[in-house]
């Protein structure tokens, strides 16, 4: 990674060793070989094992920070529509206005997900649907894990909209 108009070079790992360290390199190239201009943010977030290397064209890392933490949130959602979750793809669906009611279902179900995710970690349940020592399982899945095993149970299922912040 060069700075424009330096002859220096330095490899991203070297940036920050420790977390709440950040790093800021405006304008760089990120090859010897590549010209294109790019801004560099290195930043070990505190509690994550490794830092994080990005690159944008964005002009400051607040707005790379908060970019990148959204993109998180919408990775996930693919993978629970897709694959891991509503499997949407397997519709086949070519017709704009099933496509269209079928999706309003599938968000309206999929925000209820969440909020009920979100309200079985908050109650101290987690632990029911998922591992222990660990999260695997997105809030989504949380939420459609202890559904289904409330209705397996014979539960109640209470249908509210209401999101719990932790």
């Amino acid at each position: 990674m060069l700075p424009f108009g330096k002859r220096t070079s330095q490899r991203l790992n070297s940036l920050v060793n420790k977390t709440g360290e950040l790093a800021w390199l405006p304008r760089c190239r990120f090859t010897l070989k590549h010209h294109w201009r790019v801004n560099v943010l290195a930043y070990w977030k505190p509690g994550e094992k490794e830092a994080w290397f990005l690159t944008s064209n964005r002009p400051n890392a607040l707005l790379i920070l908060q970019t990148y933490r959204r993109r998180m949130w919408i990775e996930e959602m693919f993978g629970d529509m897709k694959g891991h979750g509503f499997d949407l793809e397997s519709t086949h669906l070519r017709n704009f206005l099933r496509l269209s009611r079928l999706t309003l279902a599938v968000v309206l179900l999929y925000i209820w997900l969440l909020s009920f995710g979100a309200r079985t970690i908050k109650q101290g349940h987690r632990r029911l649907v998922d591992r222990n020592d660990r999260r695997d399982y997105s809030l989504f899945r949380i939420g459609w894990h202890m559904a289904d095993r409330k209705l397996i149970n014979g539960k109640n299922l209470r249908i509210s909209f209401r999101f719990c912040h932790s």
